[in-house]
């Protein structure tokens, strides 16, 4: 799972999309503004000892503030559009996303206050009395113009909400104020695999072709030893030395090269906390190093032209068939994070697996704590 960014790598693939553009659009709600505020409180400073205690000559103080409320009370937008686009709905953990909010109304507005509302994170149990590490750190946020680019730090993997923008809109005269919120939407940050290049071999292969020399007679390139010749076997494979010496046609026979098979259980029923390792600033879990370690190790197989597949327990059991290839390798790590969402675990009881997904000879690995009861 390393390279190019995942929405790059996967064009059209099924999933949220690579490029996204929501545009917010919500009822806009005018008040007035601090500076209108200012203004009125000068007028009521100004006429209160002009009624109290007939200082007259106050009036004209509170003319200035009052025919600037006056004069600018009408001009305001009426509607405002928010367009928020993230290039990157898919990347690895510990890599910086950058969303753009483009703002445009129907009239003459101003921008100035922007605020940053993380997503609502829920309490996680798993993690104790410990504050649950978010998914989602603000690194900058910028206004140039009237776009807003915000830059997200994702520390950990699973599917995260990004939360929103807040934005307060000013008219003309700055007398006048909405709130406008611009949500994010979510990103998928897949897990960073455990660097892991052993391919553990079963003593007997499917009958599939791959890398691995199996020790059985077939197509293949290690050699096993020369048997005499049976009608049918290919020109090629005569040993003319062998033959030579013992005065009859013989062959060489190697051994035949198959596929090995493997599935990776993770087990997401318990999940505790870790301390960070001193080289590796990442948030650490007994799931995050499950999560890590079978990526690595679905990474070394998929190398190897191997199959593998994944199995998942938590609240539902989920898998995923053993298959080859970059593109598996992707779906694989969609499987996994579906175990975490904002930090939200689900719970119930374990279902029978298909036959399918544990395919006779296929090594197993399991990834587990082994805390709860139902492992």
């Amino acid at each position: 799972m390393s390279g190019p960014s995942p929405a790059r790598s996967m064009p059209g693939a099924s999933g949220v999309p690579a490029k996204s553009r929501t545009p917010a659009r919500a009822p806009i709600s005018w008040r007035p503004s601090q500076r209108a505020m200012r203004l009125l409180t000068a007028a009521v400073c100004a006429l209160v000892p002009a009624i109290v205690f007939g200082a007259w000559w106050c009036v004209p103080l509170a003319a200035a503030p009052l025919l600037m409320l006056a004069a600018h009370g009408g001009a305001h937008p009426t509607r405002i559009r928010a367009e928020v686009d993230v290039p990157e709905r898919r990347c690895f953990e510990g890599e910086v996303l950058t969303a753009t909010i483009r703002l445009a109304a129907d009239a003459a507005a101003g921008w100035t206050r922007q605020e940053y509302l993380p997503p609502r994170t829920r309490e996680d149990h798993g993690f104790g009395s410990a504050p649950a590490p978010s998914g989602v750190r603000l690194e900058a946020l910028e206004l140039t113009g009237a776009v807003i680019t915000v830059r997200l730090l994702i520390p950990r993997w699973g599917r995260w909400s990004l939360g929103a923008v807040a934005i307060d809109v000013y008219d003309t005269a700055g007398l006048r104020v909405a709130a406008l919120h611009a949500d994010l939407g979510e990103v998928e940050a897949f897990p960073v695999p455990a660097p892991d290049d052993t391919v553990l071999v079963p003593q007997r292969f499917p009958d599939r072709f791959g890398e691995h020399s199996a020790r059985v007679p077939g197509e293949g390139v290690e050699f096993i030893a020369v048997r005499p010749y049976v009608f049918g076997d290919r020109q090629r494979r005569i040993n003319w030395s062998a033959t030579t010496r013992r005065r009859e046609l013989q062959v060489n026979t190697f051994e035949a090269e198959r596929a090995a098979e493997a599935v990776v259980v993770v087990d997401a029923l318990s999940d505790l906390p870790q301390p960070p390792a001193p080289s590796d600033p990442r948030p650490r879990s007994t799931l995050d190093l499950a999560v890590r370690g079978a990526a690595g190790l679905a990474q070394a197989y998929l190398k190897a032209h191997d199959r593998i597949g994944v199995v998942t327990l938590s609240g539902r059991v989920q898998w995923l068939t053993p298959g080859s290839g970059n593109t598996h390798l992707y779906r694989i790590a969609q499987t996994v994070m579906d175990l975490r969402k904002d930090f939200t675990y689900e719970t119930g009881g374990l279902n029978r697996l298909p036959t399918r997904v544990l395919p006779r000879g296929a090594l197993i690995y399991i990834f587990s704590p082994l805390l709860d009861p139902a492992v």
